[in-house]
């Protein structure tokens, strides 16, 4: 029995040394962080994206950015597009890409609709919608656009201010960041010059129809 303390004391202080082992090499970071989608090399502007440029990253709650994708998120970015240049190391969010189809397609351009011009449009329009744009009797139909930019009167992007992604539900945009005051489209110059052809010499205004999932 004299040797059992003794035996005990070594048991603990070996499992004492293992625990803190254990915490400053692994446990630390796998119980205070959490895994995210990182970028595993730098990505350029325009670049098409694939699986093997994104990596997992653990990061502490705090720093997660908005909208952050989790490593099975891989997918829902795989052959997109990057709209920005992102760093090696950084976090990843569905908001860096667009789809091909999004992309400005040669002969179009980004034309601006007058608030002037508006008669009617959702609060909850956001860039990259799809819209259709009628007389404001709805019974003259001028074309679906895409939507580029929803701007204030100060030039400002109007953006979600409650961190809800503008592809989610439209019915789910129920803040913004500044109140909106006109749009900017997708549009050809001859579809753009009908536009405002119909509004300046007829002396009409516009109903902008936003095209949802609900």
């Amino acid at each position: 029995m004299r040797f059992v303390k003794p035996i005990i004391g070594c048991v603990l202080i070996i499992a004492a040394l293992t625990g803190l082992f254990y915490w400053e090499y692994d446990g630390r970071m796998r119980w205070t962080t959490e895994e995210v989608l990182a970028a595993a090399v730098d990505i350029a502007e325009g670049e098409e994206v694939n699986a093997n440029m994104f990596k997992k990253m653990r990061v502490l709650p705090e720093c997660i950015i908005d909208g952050a994708l989790r490593v099975s998120d891989v997918q829902k970015i795989n052959g997109k597009i990057c709209g920005r240049p992102v760093k090696a190391n950084s976090q990843i969010s569905l908001e860096f890409f667009d789809d091909v189809g999004d992309l400005i397609e040669e002969g179009s351009s980004i034309f601006v609709i007058k608030p002037s011009w508006i008669d009617t449009r959702s609060s909850s329009l956001r860039a990259g919608d799809t819209v259709h744009i009628y007389s404001e009797t709805g019974d003259i139909y001028l074309g679906t656009f895409k939507v580029a930019f929803v701007k204030d009167d100060n030039e400002q992007e109007v953006v979600a201010a409650d961190s809800i992604l503008k592809r989610q539900n439209i019915l789910d945009r129920k803040m913004s960041s500044r109140a909106a005051n006109h749009i900017e489209i997708i549009a050809t110059l001859d579809e753009y010059n009908a536009i405002s052809a119909f509004v300046r010499d007829g002396m009409h205004s516009l109903m902008i129809v936003q095209k949802g999932e609900f």
